[in-house]
């Protein structure tokens, strides 16, 4: 019956390496410097790798749970932004971007979420799932939609600065409620810190990588001569 399914075994009794089961073993049990090491002997050039290399961390459990974590804050953005509509007369945006902001955020960490799901359940069926959904073309969509939404926010932090939190006689309408203000602040805060991390972080593997392949190769190098 084609072999059990391409999980056959060789007439000397050694399963084939192209079998599926196999593969899917090798796939899991292959360490993520491994998997990077292996990609920058095949990357054909330093960017190249380095876009690899991100992507091979994006897969990590630790960077699942960093942005299942990072979850919380649209959440509250969410509701904050819901209850405080009427609550900014300064500038009835600001409660709407906390509120669009906290929603597109959501929807970016959950879209990678399940990528990352699919990714751990079958090392095709995302790319299967992609093609016939157009999720490729939503997952590029909601990330121009939040780098546009996050200058937004830059910008309402810049034009405003600090504003009253209490409305006053004088000037009823210059005054916007701490809750919808503060989290404009800790929202943009927290995004640049997040994506200064991941930076750092690509930036200490991809150099650590290099350096040591270098190291090497001048090894092997030395070791030719010498024989």
């Amino acid at each position: 019956m084609a072999n059990e399914q391409f999980g056959e075994e060789t007439p000397g009794g050694y399963p084939s390496r192209w079998s599926v089961p196999e593969l899917k073993e090798r796939q899991s049990n292959i360490s993520v410097y491994s998997r990077i090491f292996e990609e920058y002997t095949d990357a054909e050039h330093f960017l190249e790798f380095t876009y690899k290399t991100a992507s091979i961390l994006l897969e990590t459990k630790a960077a699942s749970f960093v942005f299942a974590l990072s979850l919380i804050l649209p959440l509250i953005m969410i509701g904050v932004g819901i209850s405080n509509l009427e609550e900014c007369p300064l500038d009835r945006n600001i409660p709407v971007f906390v509120l669009v902001g906290g929603a597109i955020a959501s929807l970016k960490l959950l879209q990678v979420l399940w990528k990352q799901y699919n990714r751990r359940r079958g090392p095709g069926e995302e790319e299967a799932t992609d093609t016939h959904n157009g999720s490729i073309f939503m997952d590029v969509l909601t990330t121009l939609i939040l780098i546009v939404w996050f200058i937004y926010g830059n910008h309402i932090i810049y034009r405003y600065r600090i504003p009253r939190f209490e409305q006053t006689t004088e000037d009823p309408e210059h005054w916007c409620t701490k809750n919808v203000y503060m989290l404009t602040i800790i929202s943009v805060a927290y995004t640049y810190a997040l994506v200064s991390l991941i930076l750092f972080i690509l930036l200490i593997v991809v150099c650590t990588v290099h350096f040591q392949n270098g190291r090497q190769a001048i090894q092997e190098t030395d070791d030719a001569e010498c024989t």
